[in-house]
């Protein structure tokens, strides 16, 4: 049985993510602690009965610590995480909220975080996902990144290791924000202030750290991924039969209602509504948000369900759910090279639409609109 480096690796820093904390923590504490139980001498370390009895407190603090650590992913990383594009779409404007404000947005794309190209991995390894569990019915069963990590203890060792190295130096870091912390406290309380100062400058950069390899060991997860996938892979047909989602996009304007429609891409000379190919295992409701993303550059969010419809009187049309969706927030400037966009009265939008499909769901949506 060889040494294998990389595994040790992972292991130290997954132990010294609990013991340093922990011994930080213990050692800040424990002549404080001393005083307070009558010990006015403090407790020196000076053998190795006290010795042992450091590190077993160390190591159990260090769990607290690291248990507490832990929720900077509900409460900092995920919400952010979901601050870009996929997050806004899939998490909040297909189940009728609002997106997130807009500097947590421009934040979460920015080079310092995310970028604006985060969500392409792990579409891809959703769709990898979805079709590899589609015969059993269990595409919701695990998320993107556990299937990805399952996938690869399965079939690529190294790169699960290179995951998991990425996965250990961000615990690490996790938990020194929380000792950074309480070193902060710890200091002002017993006023230390240039060193409270110094230990709360350093969470800042912590925090950048521990976020950054988080993102990384996702990232390193789906590339493995995408790269193992070889061939063109066919696109099966949904239970339900639906190919394509869509919007009847509308807004307020000055008390009046409007409607958004978009050229068609194979006839500029056609006005239709935005719609586009439900991706494997995605929500036909993110579908909606992402094409009117796309095709339109604007932001609108899921208010109802209108209908499922076939785009077309032949067998094997399309089949298209279509919502009824909000404006959530208006695209910036749209080039002109990309298919126009125009935002009509109900009377004017009918008549400017090209098909007796759109001219019907313009009708049966402006029926939905939610009176205010």
């Amino acid at each position: 049985m060889g040494f294998e480096p990389q595994k040790f690796f992972i292991g130290l820093v997954d132990f010294f993510s609990i013991l340093l904390p922990g011994a930080l923590l213990t050692y800040l504490c424990k002549d404080w602690v001393a005083v307070k139980v009558g010990m006015a001498g403090g407790f020196p370390l000076k053998d190795a009965e006290t010795g042992l009895v450091f590190l077993f407190v160390s190591y159990l603090l260090g769990h607290f610590a690291f248990l507490l650590s832990a929720k900077l992913d509900d409460w900092l990383y995920d919400p952010l995480r979901n601050c870009t594009d996929w997050g806004q779409a899939s998490r909040r404007l297909a189940k009728g909220r609002n997106l997130s404000a807009r500097w947590k947005r421009r934040l979460a794309k920015s080079s310092y975080l995310f970028r604006a190209d985060a969500d392409k991995a792990v579409q891809q390894a959703q769709r990898i996902k979805a079709r590899a569990l589609q015969g059993l019915g269990a595409e919701e069963a695990i998320n993107a990144f556990q299937w990805s990590k399952a996938r690869l203890t399965k079939d690529h060792q190294q790169g699960l290791l290179a995951v998991q190295r990425f996965e250990a130096d961000s615990k690490f870091f996790r938990s020194f924000v929380v000792v950074l912390g309480v070193l902060t406290v710890f200091y002002a309380c017993r006023g230390m202030g240039p060193a409270a100062v110094v230990a709360f400058a350093g969470i800042a950069p912590a925090l950048w750290r521990y976020m950054d390899q988080r993102f990384k060991s996702t990232q390193q997860a789906y590339w493995f991924v995408i790269a193992m996938e070889t061939g063109a892979a066919a696109r099966i047909p949904r239970e339900d039969g639906l190919t394509h989602a869509g919007g009847v996009v509308y807004r307020r304007q000055s008390g009046a209602v409007k409607f958004l429609l978009v050229q068609a891409s194979n006839a500029r000379s056609q006005r239709v509504l935005p719609k586009g190919h439900i991706e494997p295992g995605e929500d036909p409701r993110v579908t909606a948000v992402r094409e009117v993303k796309e095709e339109t550059g604007h932001w609108a969010r899921v208010v109802h369900w209108l209908e499922d419809a076939r785009l077309g009187a032949k067998a094997n049309a399309p089949m298209v759910r279509w919502f009824l969706m909000e404006l959530a927030e208006e695209g910036e400037a749209w080039p002109e090279e990309k298919r126009q966009r125009d935002w009509l009265p109900l009377a004017e939008a009918k008549d400017r639409a090209t098909f007796r499909e759109t001219k019907s769901l313009l009708e049966k949506g402006a029926g939905r609109v939610p009176v205010r």
